[in-house]
Order: structure tokens, then sequence, then C-alpha cells
């Protein structure tokens, strides 16, 4: 769904260590992968293991960079962490061209993995705004400037395709 393609720029919102944004880097010649994550050691284990992935201590609610810098955004089992949805959602659009593609992978809250994310973030003492994918869709069509373009059930997880208007 990100399908990324020579001179791409590509922003991986709550980005961990970097694996899966060294892994899009890797998809395509010539693009520029970006990862934001508010964990300082997640960072800095993503700048030492993928050097060449451009990594950044940052939250999905305030992003570092330019009005409509990115071609392609997304984020991958994180949207559970972000904690303030609207805000978050308003930076991505923010951030990302017009016609610019959004891709969330997100947990279904009554799957098991969804269950196993609430109980550790329970012990961790981190909120998780896990949602179904039926009440992702409504919050992202409340997003002003993000249009869901289609959703995907995966089982435990969904997946949702948006373009920026």
């Amino acid at each position: 769904m990100l399908d990324p393609e020579s001179g791409d720029r590509i922003l991986d919102i709550g980005a961990g260590k970097g694996e899966k944004a060294a892994k899009v880097l890797r998809t395509s010649q010539g693009i520029e992968v970006y990862a934001v994550d508010p964990n300082e050691r997640r960072i800095a284990e993503a700048k030492r293991d993928h050097p060449d992935v451009k990594s950044f201590v940052a939250g999905a609610e305030k992003l570092p960079f330019d009005e409509a810098y990115f071609d392609k955004a997304y984020s991958t089992m994180a949207l559970h962490h972000f904690n303030n949805l609207d805000l978050a959602f308003a930076e991505t659009t923010r951030v990302l061209k017009h016609g610019g593609t959004y891709v969330v992978l997100e947990v279904e809250p009554g799957s098991m993995m969804g269950r196993l994310f609430r109980f550790f973030g329970r012990i961790m003492g981190e909120g998780m705004n896990i949602m179904t994918e039926t009440q992702c869709l409504a919050r992202l069509s409340t997003a002003g400037g993000l249009q869901v373009v289609t959703s995907t059930s995966l089982g435990p997880r969904y997946l949702v395709l948006l373009r920026r208007r």
C-alpha cells in the first residue's frame, strides 16, 4: 500500500527502533526514510543500527518537519500509543503533501494480540488508545484533511490507506 517510488520522502511515525523504516528504505532506490519515536533509547538504537534512516526523537503530536514535507507516511502498531489522536492526525496531515499517502496498521482490541497489548500497557502504566477498525475509521474520517481510501481486516489487525486532501 505504501508503494515507495524513487524521490519519495517517507515518514515512519512511532518507529520504535527503526526496523520497519530500514526495511522500507531497502524496498526502493532513491527514497529517503525518516523515523520518529518519543523514546530516546529506541531512537538511539535506530541511529546506531540503521544509520541510513534519518531518526528523530519526537512524538506524533509534534513532528519536527515543515509542512507538506513528506510524500508518504505510515504508523505500524503505534496509534494505540499516541497520547492525543486528534493532534497526531492533524500533525500527520500537516507534514504530508496534498495527495500524499498515509498507511495505518493497527491491532484489533478484541484479538489476543489486543488483549496482550492492554495487559502489558496496564503493567507498564501506559494508557492505550486501542480502537476497533470501525472506531479507527470513524476517528480518521473526522480528522480534517485525511480521506479514507480503503480498509482491510487482517484478523487480529487491520490496515487503512488514507490520502491527504
